[in-house]
């Protein structure tokens, strides 16, 4: 039935495609080229009407993935994100310079390439004096445009792209310089603003906190919130957004799997008899304990994990099993045994005493095709290979030579400068062969090593820290549900789907069942998580559809997770936000107001003294506070309150003050307001400030300004 649900779940998606194979028939392929190349098409957002390419975008996506190793372990659309940000950026910009007639040229970006930190103190570019040699990036980049193998051309995308990103840079710094030349403040300004934020006040005090008063006692209605959203229309403007409540049906292993699982484990183990179809004859086959050849036996047992081809010291062996393994001798099976969503058997193949550290230098000879090769290298293995014989000769006759060769010929700049001295290192700081040549020979040994880098002529200079490690080959079997498990979640969410089509109430059924009802508030359209169920797209787009009505049910295939039935709670419209959206925003501000209203009659009285009779509370005071800094101590930071008092008339009770944590009456009892002059402002660092905020401030205030459409919902 599961598969009979994946097919009906994917009914739509054939319908169009039979749907466009029968359009093809009909309209003819010039119409069908200008539909899909037309410029709507092509555009996946306008900024300022101005319109940003799909194809561009497309292309610096996977331009970005490719240059970018970990890509792939972001969330989903993130990298879209990203290059949609930047895009963004770099249209608002650009519409701005040229309406400013200001144009960054091709010589301008290349004198910032220039000048940066990172070109300028690039060892790759440095001539033999150490100083930056313009000459040798033109021919490194002369090198990346002639490359035309698949790294070349990556190497000069990723060339290409540090310079968009210097040209950004300029674009972002030319904006805010012809904005800062407009900012400043004057000294009589500066003077001002210093005598305000240094003037201070002591003041009595009556304090009646909000806190005072539960929030069960205040109570706040929808249509409350509908009128001070009307009120404040400017602070609830939204995207559109839509609500959930999901039911997640996950496939999760029964014991019964459990049991299978570690019996399919156990059989590995021992040896068993099989019969040969081919020699009609009964075969003795080698059990995982007595096989030969363990990390073999471990790939043809397809183990869910790969091989963990090194040594273990004891604190990485796997708790549920350490001392088992430690007790162990070499060639015994330890298992079937649970640890984290596996079950495991584990071969003890070695047992050494290993350094923890070892202090070692070496000689890198790369070649063509060697990871972190400059485009410039021609040298191929074979020759890398005569090369590293004959220097490896060399410092074994000579191994005081060992760091001179080392400066001379080592393609490692960071170590060939230190004579090829890597410092100490812990075991698994290196690539595997690098690794295993160090901590499985002694101190002072030399030889030669291949790694993906190129060739190393390694040499042990030091070892400590010995202790025992454990080298083992484990089988692993990821703990996971059954066919017959997954059929039963699918007839579990199917009969709940059901129920909700003929008309069953959501949250009613779901209590009934057990189950828990999952609610997500607030979902976007480009949104990617969707509650407990992570990431997924279908369940977004799903909720945007104009067909989907409010209280809408479906079921959705998780794929390899199970299942999720969800109901569409809320849609709210791009625009105000509706008072359900803001129900959970405004309450808290309403909660306050009309707890603020409550305690204002209970502020009736002549003097701080009736006040605080009446309400059981004493007269606190503050002393010296400023405006700069209006923390009122055991309370906290009351701006309002302590403004308040520093305008009122001295000895004169003022209530009613409403502030962050309750309702205030204060009695000013002095106001300290300090002397100035230039001598005491420096005008050069208030106006470094107010510019640096400006700078900080600026793009959110022109990204706010522009009109931006994104159509990016359609596409992902």
């Amino acid at each position: 039935m599961a598969i009979l649900s994946k097919i009906r779940d994917r009914s739509g998606f054939l319908i169009i495609v039979i749907g466009l194979a029968m359009f093809s028939f009909v309209v003819s392929p010039k119409n069908i080229i200008d539909f899909f190349s037309s410029k709507n098409v092509d555009a996946i957002g306008k900024v300022n009407g101005e319109d940003i390419s799909y194809k561009e975008f497309a292309t610096r996506v996977e331009n970005f993935k490719a240059q970018n190793r970990n890509a792939s372990a972001y969330g989903a659309l993130t990298v879209e994100n990203m290059v949609w940000d930047q895009m963004v950026r770099e249209k608002i910009y650009e519409t701005k310079l040229a309406q400013a007639g200001v144009v960054i040229g091709e010589g301008e970006i290349w004198q910032a390439i220039i000048t940066s930190n990172e070109v300028v103190n690039s060892p790759q570019f440095k001539d033999k004096d150490g100083n930056f040699n313009e000459d040798l990036l033109k021919a490194y980049v002369a090198g990346l445009e002639a490359d035309k193998t698949e790294q070349g051309k990556q190497m000069l995308q990723g060339w290409l792209n540090y310079e968009k990103s210097i040209k950004q840079n300029l674009l972002t710094q030319a904006y805010n310089s012809l904005v800062n030349v407009g900012v400043g403040v004057t000294e009589a300004e500066a003077i001002n603003d210093y005598v305000i934020t240094n003037t201070s006040v002591s003041a009595d005090y009556v304090y009646l906190p909000f806190s005072s008063i539960p929030n069960t006692d205040v109570k706040v209605t929808k249509e409350d919130v509908a009128d001070y959203i009307n009120d404040h229309t400017n602070l609830y403007q939204t995207d559109a957004t839509r609500s959930l409540n999901l039911v997640k049906f996950s496939f999760t292993a029964s014991q019964e799997d459990e049991e299978e699982i570690k019996h399919s484990l156990e059989t590995l183990i021992a040896d068993k008899e099989e019969y040969n179809k081919v020699s009609k004859s009964t075969e003795l086959v080698k059990g995982f304990k007595n096989t030969n050849d363990s990390k073999l036996f471990v790939e043809e047992s397809a183990s869910d994990l790969p091989l963990v081809d090194r040594f273990q010291f004891e604190d990485e062996l796997p708790t549920v099993a350490k001392e088992e393994i430690k007790n162990a001798s070499v060639g015994d099976v330890v298992g079937p045994y649970k640890f984290s969503q596996y079950y495991k058997i584990s071969k003890l193949l070695d047992v050494q005493q290993i350094p923890d550290s070892v202090q070692a230098s070496h000689i890198l000879i790369n070649f063509i095709g060697a990871q972190g090769a400059q485009p410039t290298v021609r040298r191929t293995l074979a020759d890398a290979q005569k090369l590293a014989d004959s220097l490896l000769t060399v410092v074994k006759k000579s191994p005081k030579k060992f760091g001179e060769i080392a400066e001379n010929y080592s393609t490692d700049p960071g170590s060939a400068s230190k004579q090829g001295s890597l410092g100490w290192f812990g075991y698994r700081a290196m690539v595997p062969e690098f690794r295993d040549y160090c901590f499985e020979n002694k101190k002072g040994s030399v030889g030669i090593v291949k790694t993906a880098y190129g060739l190393h002529i390694i040499k042990i200079e030091d070892q400590k820290n010995f202790s025992k490690a454990y080298k083992l080959a484990t089988i692993a079997r990821q703990i996971q549900a059954s066919e017959k498990t997954e059929n039963k979640v699918f007839e579990q969410a199917e009969t709940f789907a059901n129920a909700l089509r003929n008309g069953g109430d959501f949250e009613a059924i779901a209590k009934e069942k057990g189950y828990l009802v999952s609610p997500v508030n607030g979902l976007k359209e480009l949104d990617v998580y969707v509650g407990s169920v992570g990431e997924n797209r279908r369940i977004v787009k799903w909720a945007f559809e104009e067909d989907t009505e409010l209280n809408a049910t479906k079921r959705f295939d998780l794929d390899e997770n199970g299942y999720a039935v969800v109901m569409l709670t809320n849609k709210q419209e791009k625009g105000l936000m509706s008072a359900t959206s803001a129900f959970s925003q405004v309450e808290p501000i309403l909660i306050k107001q009309k707890k603020a209203e409550m305690l204002e009659e209970k502020m009736d009285g002549d003097s701080l003294e009736a006040i605080a009779k009446a309400n059981n509370v004493k007269v606190e005071n503050f002393n010296n506070v400023t405006l700069g800094a209006p923390t009122i101590s055991g309370v906290g930071i009351e701006p309002g309150v302590v403004s308040a008092a520093a305008v009122s008339k001295q000895g004169t009770l003022i209530n009613n003050i409403v502030g962050n944590k309750g309702v205030f009456a204060v009695v000013n009892k002095s106001v300290t307001i300090p002397e100035a002059d230039a001598t005491k402002v420096n005008v050069k660092t208030v106006n470094s400030i107010v510019k640096s905020n400006v700078s900080s401030q600026l793009y959110n205030g022109l990204k706010e300004e522009a009109t931006i459409e994104d159509y990016r919902a359609s596409r992902y």
